[in-house]
């Protein structure tokens, strides 16, 4: 307890931890912000272009920004509440139009993007922020993957992979050094971890409990 006249050994690495997390954050968040609105664009661009010309565009698949193509949102909200209203039913249909109609951005957090394979949508994932008090410990300014998805007919060929991959380059051209994340569903974990995710720990979060990952970016 930070309160307390003792403090166990694990105690104080964890809060030196979590101190050295928010200063190396802090400067890597100072760097990142002197990126003009046009030159994030451009950046996300290339990188968008990248991809497509090295993974998807041979597979007949391309990878764009949602506000690119925004009339995708309702079968997006479909794919997310399916997936994790089980989970958490505070979760509704509305709340996620909301996320998503205000999420229409091309130069600044969050950066929503969606695969699409003969003019229909496949998969999505996204850089953002995390607001939720459930994670007020973590840097305000964090980079955190969300709503990584591939559609069940297309999965267990490399999308998934490829989609972090994505997410992963994005946020070190943006001079992030680490990527956060977590998952509900516990079958998900082995799947992190074999890609380079670390766990962090289990916390719970709106009436269930969800694993906490990190990425070193600077690897």
């Amino acid at each position: 307890m930070i309160g307390s006249s003792f403090s166990s050994p694990g105690t104080i690495i964890w809060l030196g931890f979590k101190i050295m997390r928010r200063s190396v954050f802090f400067l890597s968040f100072i760097i990142s912000v002197q990126l003009t609105a046009n030159e994030m664009r451009t950046m996300i661009e290339s990188i968008i272009q990248n991809v497509n010309s090295e993974i998807f565009s041979s597979h007949s698949m391309i990878l764009c920004l949602l506000k690119e193509k925004p009339e995708v949102v309702p079968t997006l909200v479909d794919w997310l509440y399916e997936e994790w209203h089980p989970y958490d039913n505070s979760l509704t249909k509305e709340k996620f139009i909301s996320f998503f109609t205000n999420s229409l951005t091309n130069d600044q957090l969050p950066l929503i993007f969606v695969l699409w394979k003969d003019d229909m949508p496949i998969g999505m994932t996204s850089l953002e922020n995390e607001s939720e008090p459930e994670f007020s410990d973590f840097p305000k300014h964090a980079a955190w993957l969300g709503n990584l998805h591939v559609v069940s007919d297309e999965r267990k060929r490399g999308l998934g992979t490829e989609l972090l991959k994505f997410i992963e380059k994005v946020a070190k051209k943006l001079d992030y050094e680490t990527l956060y994340f977590y998952t509900s569903n516990l079958s998900n974990i082995k799947w992190y971890v074999e890609r380079g995710a670390q766990t962090l720990e289990k916390r719970p979060y709106r009436n269930h409990e969800v694993t906490l990952f990190q990425i070193p970016l600077n690897k």
